[in-house]
């Protein structure tokens, strides 16, 4: 969680404006303030809040019809609202319910609650927006970030870039449903396979690229793994003519009718027991490197490890 998160505060009520911001601003995030309903939307548009905390009852805008107004627009679709209310009645929050607003504080909020429940819905926006959506992996950001962590903590560590040979031209002749099926089939099969070690990380790099960080021992035993089972269960993946073939009829980029062998994963393993890694950006270009070398493999998964001094 950012601790320079930008907290959007509406409260018609001084004293309480004054005193979360404090609790707010001594927990490390900007705050800025708004003493009605139509202020809050008004510095919501100009500021972009990453949290918005509304007053139930304010002048000009309630804080129901603040929300309403603010989930209109397509960019605030996700940004986590909070309504700060003294009336617990249960059709408040009933009368709220269709409105998507993710937390209510109760009046008067304890200075421990209120900043556990902004950290916590930061937290979980923060792991929405970076999931792939189709299949909820972790993205780039998570990515990079548990790389760093790895380095930082000076830990023995490897990461498997892994890669689809052959996905376009599936996708071009069986569609995006079909291709779509293969991604999600392809990560579960590395969810599974990282599996052999608790602390392992599954990330989802975009389109057909997958990551897997693990503990150095791991990292053979894992990628093996994923190689096995993607090649048992490639075939499953075509239709009844493409696998009595064992290969399949489709154009190249030329426009030549081509066979293509089945779908594989090619695996470039990188660690640092051989020689220190120091950043995100020299793990990403070596893994890039050596996923290429595992990709030449002409049939079935395979996976290279980096075995350089």
């Amino acid at each position: 969680m950012e601790t320079t998160a930008k907290i959007l505060l509406a409260d018609d009520s001084y004293a309480i404006r004054f005193l979360v911001s404090e609790i707010l601003t001594n927990a490390g995030f900007t705050v800025i303030m708004a003493q009605d309903g139509q202020e809050a939307i008004e510095k919501t548009y100009k500021e972009n809040p990453d949290l918005l905390i509304l007053d139930y009852e304010m002048p000009k805008k309630t804080g129901f019809e603040v929300v309403q107004e603010v989930r209109s627009r397509t960019g605030y679709l996700h940004t986590p609202i909070i309504i700060f209310t003294a009336n617990t009645d249960k059709s408040t929050k009933l009368e709220g319910l269709g409105l998507d607003i993710d937390d209510y504080l109760n009046k008067p909020a304890d200075e421990e609650e209120i900043v556990a429940r902004v950290k916590l819905l930061l937290k979980r926006n923060k792991q929405k927006m970076d999931s792939n959506p189709l299949t909820r992996l972790p993205g780039n950001p998570s990515i990079q970030a548990r790389i760093e962590t790895e380095i930082a903590e000076k830990n023995q560590f490897a990461v498997l870039y892994c890669d689809l040979n052959n996905f376009k031209s599936f996708n071009d002749k069986y569609g995006f449903e079909a291709g779509d099926h293969v991604l999600k089939t392809t990560a579960s099969i590395i969810v599974r396979a990282a599996q052999q070690d608790p602390h392992s990380f599954v990330g989802h790099i975009g389109g057909d690229d997958f990551i897997v960080v693990c503990t150095f021992d791991k990292a053979i035993p894992i990628a093996q793994a994923i190689a096995d089972e993607m090649d048992k269960t490639a075939p499953s993946f075509y239709n009844e003519e493409d696998r009595a073939n064992g290969y399949m009829l489709a154009e190249n980029r030329k426009g030549e009718t081509e066979k293509f062998p089945f779908l594989a994963i090619g695996i470039g393993i990188v660690h640092n027991t051989k020689k220190a890694l120091t950043s995100f950006a020299q793990v990403s270009g070596i893994g890039a490197e050596l996923k290429c070398l595992a990709k030449r493999h002409e049939e079935g998964s395979s996976f290279i490890m980096d075995r350089r001094a």
